[in-house]
């Protein structure tokens, strides 16, 4: 076979399957993590054998987390010698199926080892490059390992490998010799700096900065109401590189929050923050002592309380002062049910309403078994002036 046939009919096969590859992970592309570094440009690898300007091979090695290390008939693609040639190169997926496309996910901590298969019609000296090496993390390392000349060669500095193939040496070609190995870099690993928060205005000010988080770490935001007992999500961000991060809590409760941050590195490693504590009193304090809501946190059902004559006397033993979350002061029983109308509105921690009611009576029940889990926030108004009754926060569990 003419030699520009044979370069033709490589170049449309990796082409193909590189295609077919993409349209797999566009199909891929609603969830959340797509692939390992959390957009929908995979990470990629390129190698090519050369014996001459006119006889090489090429293959590709890209990298999903969904992916295994096993074949894959979706995503990798076989590797198919061309007639006569005068080399040829593929990888080895972990069950020994000879590939030209390999798609396996990055490696967590332990370092990931792809066998190449470098073969050739004749003694001579040959060169493996490195073509291509797109959107893989700083965080890997990427070494060429010639197991026959105990040599290597970094792959993210160096381009191009010589070495010689001895027919009669069966070990200097063949799948023993050669090895792409990627492993993650300590030195460049995610580090949290530094974690705070401050009372801006009556919201939490949380910030953050780290280092060598790329666009693969998740920043989780939570909270505790109950002394640090229990602490429920408020926010996931993802990260971006830029280092340094805020958010802003703008339903606190009155009393005592706790903050903390959980951070769920590329490995899915799980870390947490140290905790920092805030308290929030002042005119917030009289309006949310207005209402009372409970159980809080609940797994779905709550109950709203409102003070029927909008007094400042204090009572206690009210089911919401028994959860610790507010002070109560002179809520309506069921059978005293005031005349005002209450417009109740029920707010996500981004500011949305999603739902709202109108009550007539000094007391409320709704099944929020629907709502996703996290702090929402009930706000009363007083319909007839129009004057904020109350605003109080609950967690849905």
């Amino acid at each position: 076979m003419p030699q520009s046939i044979k370069k033709l009919i490589m170049a449309n096969r990796i082409l193909s399957a590189l295609l077919l590859l993409m349209t797999c992970i566009s199909a891929n592309a609603a969830s959340p993590r797509a692939n390992n570094t959390g957009n929908t440009t995979i990470p990629l690898l390129r190698l090519k054998l050369s014996l001459d300007a006119f006889n090489s091979d090429d293959i590709a090695i890209g990298f999903l987390s969904t992916a295994t290390t096993a074949y894959n008939n979706n995503l990798d693609s076989r590797y198919f010698p061309g007639m006569d040639a005068a080399e040829g190169l593929f990888s080895l997926s972990s069950d020994n199926v000879p590939l030209s496309v390999n798609v396996v996910p990055l490696p967590a901590l332990a370092p990931l080892i792809i066998r190449l298969d470098v073969e050739a019609a004749n003694s001579g000296t040959y060169s493996l490059d490195r073509t291509e090496l797109d959107s893989i993390p700083p965080i890997y390392n990427i070494w060429l390992m010639d197991k026959f000349a105990k040599d290597s060669l970094n792959l993210r500095t160096s381009a191009g490998y010589s070495f010689s193939i001895n027919k009669a040496d069966s070990a200097s070609f063949g799948n023993t010799r050669f090895q792409v190995v990627i492993r993650q870099n300590p030195s460049l690993s995610f580090h949290l700096l530094n974690f705070g928060a401050v009372d801006e205005a009556g919201d939490a000010k949380i910030t953050w900065t780290t280092e060598n988080e790329q666009d693969n770490t998740f920043f989780t935001v939570e909270r505790s109401i109950d002394n640090g007992t229990t602490f429920y999500m408020l926010d996931t961000l993802t990260s971006t590189g830029v280092g340094s991060y805020s958010y802003n809590d703008k339903t606190p409760i009155t009393g005592t929050d706790m903050y903390r941050l959980k951070l769920t590195d590329l490995n899915g490693t799980v870390t947490y923050s140290n905790i920092v504590t805030l308290s929030f009193a002042g005119e917030a304090a009289q309006v949310a002592t207005a209402i009372a809501i409970y159980p809080n946190p609940s797994n779905g059902v709550i109950n709203l309380a409102i003070n029927a004559n909008e007094a400042t006397s204090t009572t206690t033993g009210s089911p919401a002062a028994q959860q610790g979350i507010t002070t109560v002061r002179n809520f309506a029983a069921p059978n005293t049910a005031t005349s005002a109308n209450y417009a109740i509105k029920i707010i996500n921690i981004r500011g949305a309403i999603i739902r709202s009611a109108v009550s007539s009576s000094g007391t409320w029940q709704d099944n929020l078994t629907t709502l996703s889990p996290g702090t929402y926030v009930v706000e009363v108004v007083n319909s007839g002036n129009n004057r904020v009754v109350g605003r109080s926060t609950f967690v849905k569990l």
